[in-house]
């Protein structure tokens, strides 16, 4: 038998395997791939962490929370807005802009958390609908922003494909490494009993509201700086875009397909519907969202929890039928099995 100290071990080892292996990654794909790769696939690549991060800072506060956040373009556009701003209207670099990004990403949902956590379900889903499409028309009309037309930073002072991508890189680290450190932590218990039943966790003495706008502070903040990032890969925003559905859908579609609640679960639905069907189906016009639309379905139905859960779930089972289909140890010295079958003790 093992002893508890050996299976305390094993358990923290387990729990580090999955941010030490994440760590390898990043580190390898923001040190190698800048010069492995064309410019086509490291914009590709770029696209994907950044989408990767925002369908993450969804899954906190929807996988986790239980909140359906409709309004994701309102802090994405708002961290593409204070980046392209900040970088054409002052002499800071776009690192300052980027954190910038986050802060202003953050002050939203500081802003926007009580009277939105004042609806519940599909009321607060409607509410923050209601939010990215109020601040979506004030963009249009404030002159300093560009109104409807779109702006664009200095040429100068937007970073390359290379420096871009890497950003891109640490943009997806701290995404995975937030979710994985609230996941590990009280905060993360209590954000999680407030999705499965608000009404006992507050009267288990978890304070709901307090929880709901700290998991939606981080959600913005990472949501603002993934918002940055995308401004500085486009180099040209307007409200349209950037505050469009398109963030919400993507986000959405992406966390459900790969498994809400799930560390992993949003970087597989990623990978699954962005770079397996929108990327290789881009020429195809309307068919790429035809079969995203059926894929969603498909998960809905057959897997509801999503592809990532229902690939471990199999692979447990498969791991459980192997070791049921192992033939039985033979009787020999010091096999008390094959003496207790041969004497009918065995029950």
């Amino acid at each position: 038998m093992t002893s508890p100290l050996a299976r305390l071990t094993s358990q923290r080892w387990k729990m580090l395997a999955v941010p030490v292996s994440g760590a390898i990654v990043l580190t390898l794909l923001y040190a190698a791939a800048p010069g492995r790769l064309t410019l086509g696939s490291l914009n590709q690549l770029s696209t994907l962490l950044i989408l990767l991060s925002i369908a993450q800072a969804w899954n906190l506060i929807g996988g986790y929370g239980g909140q359906i956040l409709l309004g994701v373009g309102a802090f994405v556009g708002t961290g593409g807005y204070v980046t392209t701003l900040v970088l054409s209207h002052s002499s800071l670099t776009e690192v300052p802009a980027l954190a910038l990004a986050s802060l202003g990403g953050a002050l939203l949902a500081a802003i926007v958390a009580y009277p939105l956590f004042r609806l519940r379900g599909p009321y607060f889903a409607v509410g923050s609908l209601a939010l990215t499409l109020s601040i979506q028309a004030w963009m249009g009309n404030w002159d300093y922003s560009g109104g409807t037309q779109p702006i664009s930073p200095p040429f100068t002072r937007v970073p390359g494909p290379e420096t871009l991508y890497r950003m891109a890189v640490v943009l997806a680290g701290i995404a995975m490494l937030t979710v994985w450190l609230v996941r590990q932590s009280n905060f993360g218990l209590r954000l999680m009993a407030v999705r499965d039943a608000e009404a006992a966790a507050e009267g288990a003495g978890v304070l709901t509201f307090r929880t709901k706008v700290g998991a939606f502070l981080l959600t913005g903040m990472i949501m603002g700086l993934a918002g940055g990032v995308s401004a500085l890969q486009t180099t040209a925003i307007d409200p349209g875009t950037s505050f469009g559905l398109t963030w919400t859908i993507d986000a959405i579609v992406m966390t459900v397909v790969g498994g809400m609640g799930t560390l992993l679960g949003p970087l597989v639905g990623t990978i699954v519907v962005y770079y397996g069907i929108e990327t290789q189906l881009e020429t195809t016009g309307a068919w790429s969202q035809f079969i995203t639309g059926a894929l969603l379905l498909l998960v809905v139905r057959f897997a509801p929890l999503g592809l990532w859960p229902h690939a471990q779930d199999l692979a447990r089972r498969a791991l459980m039928f192997g070791r049921r289909s192992m033939p039985p140890p033979q009787g020999g010295p010091g096999n008390t099995a094959g003496i207790n079958r041969a004497s009918g003790l065995e029950a």
